[in-house]
């Protein structure tokens, strides 16, 4: 009887898998038939033309071209020139963007800045002396700013001089 009990389920789920599978067929068939892909078509291809070279001039494109000439006898030496001084302070080696002034000390007859330097130095410095890249010089130290004219080549053998001001920052 326990025999008959299980082979009674066992035989109806048997029976089960023996379903008319014709309705899957008929379904998977439909499907493909409706099945539509919707894609995009491809943008047609560039097609890239390049333009014939036509030389305009003498000069050969594929060389640099040489720069000016200044011949010493050529240049006009009326003009003003800095003072040439080979000995650069530690200023000297940072451009002012770099350069903070974080103070003045002194008094009124003798002022000093405090300027800091990238590498984390505090240098002292006064009117006379030279500061950033281009060779500037200060004018005048006050407790709030420093005062600097930079000299700056004018590309035919002379040089200018411009103002610029290194400001107390306060962090």
């Amino acid at each position: 009887m326990r025999t008959l009990l299980w082979l009674l389920p066992l035989g109806l789920g048997l029976m089960g898998c023996q379903a008319n599978t014709d309705s899957v067929e008929q379904f998977i068939a439909k499907t493909h038939t409706n099945a539509k892909a919707k894609v995009k078509p491809l943008a047609a291809p560039y097609i890239f033309v390049a333009e014939s070279f036509v030389m305009t001039s003498k000069r050969v494109p594929f060389l640099r071209p040489k720069p000016e000439l200044l011949l010493s006898k050529q240049a006009d030496v009326s003009c003003w020139q800095p003072e040439n001084n080979p000995q650069q302070t530690k200023l000297e080696m940072f451009p002012l963007e770099q350069l903070a002034m974080k103070g003045a000390i002194g008094h009124q007859r003798q002022l000093w800045g405090l300027v800091y330097t990238p590498k984390g130095e505090l240098v002292r410095i006064k009117p006379g002396q030279f500061v950033g890249l281009n060779r500037g010089k200060v004018i005048k130290v006050s407790d709030k700013l420093i005062e600097i004219e930079e000299t700056l080549p004018d590309g035919k053998g002379c040089w200018l001089t411009r103002p610029a001001k290194l400001a107390l920052v306060q962090h």
